[in-house]
């Protein structure tokens, strides 16, 4: 009989990273790497042109995150299992993956034989969601009020802002693009339901997020 072979897209706006990862999956057998994209639209185009048993996926790319990503992701390639593989270690970020659908989350701090094996377990179907994740994801849910679910990377740029850093010097100290900057800025005035940099912090200070 012949061997199931999983299929995987990347999506990692690190591309050295992105391509590291990558050429271990080439070296395994068992996976067949349909595509690593780095923007959302090209994750998108993989997803729907491949249609991948699995996806890994980092939260935070240009432009984009992973909880307004996975929904579209689900739509064109509805039988993909998707595990987010971040830098980012906010239980926010955890939640709101949760909310959206994955099936796993790792940050990159891992070793990359827990990638692996979780990458073996979702190929068969399974989720590597802990008990300890999950009911992390459940508490920091409930005590987010509509309109505040911000990323962690959205709230520390907003503590960066109150800091009275400019876009610039928030980009250089993130080391990402100024661009990226102001989308995540659109972002959080779209959540807040604010118009400008002050108001946003005047009211998430007062709903305690920058402590």
């Amino acid at each position: 009989m012949t061997p199931v072979v999983t299929r995987v897209e990347i999506v990692d706006d690190h591309f050295l990273f992105a391509e590291a990862l990558g050429s271990v999956i080439r070296e395994n057998h068992a996976y067949d790497l349909v595509g690593i994209a780095v923007t959302g639209p090209q994750a998108l185009s993989i997803a729907q042109d491949k249609q991948p048993d699995v996806i890994l996926l980092d939260f935070h790319l240009p432009g984009y995150s992973a909880d307004a990503l996975i929904p579209r992701l689900k739509t064109i390639s509805p039988s993909s299992r998707i595990l987010i593989l971040t830098s980012d270690t906010g239980d926010t970020t955890l939640a709101q993956g949760v909310q959206a659908g994955i099936m796993g989350y790792l940050t990159k701090d891992r070793a990359l034989d827990d990638v692996m094996h979780a990458l073996e377990a979702l190929g068969k179907g399974q989720s590597v969601l802990t008990q300890e994740q999950l009911a992390t994801a459940r508490g920091t849910s409930a005590a987010v009020a509509p309109g505040e679910a911000l990323t962690a990377r959205e709230i520390e740029i907003l503590r960066l802002i109150a800091q009275g850093r400019d876009t610039q010097a928030i980009a250089d100290g993130l080391v990402i693009s100024s661009n990226t900057v102001r989308t995540h800025v659109q972002n959080i005035f779209a959540k807040l339901g604010v118009h400008s940099k002050l108001e946003a912090v005047t009211l998430a200070s007062r709903r305690g997020l920058l402590r």
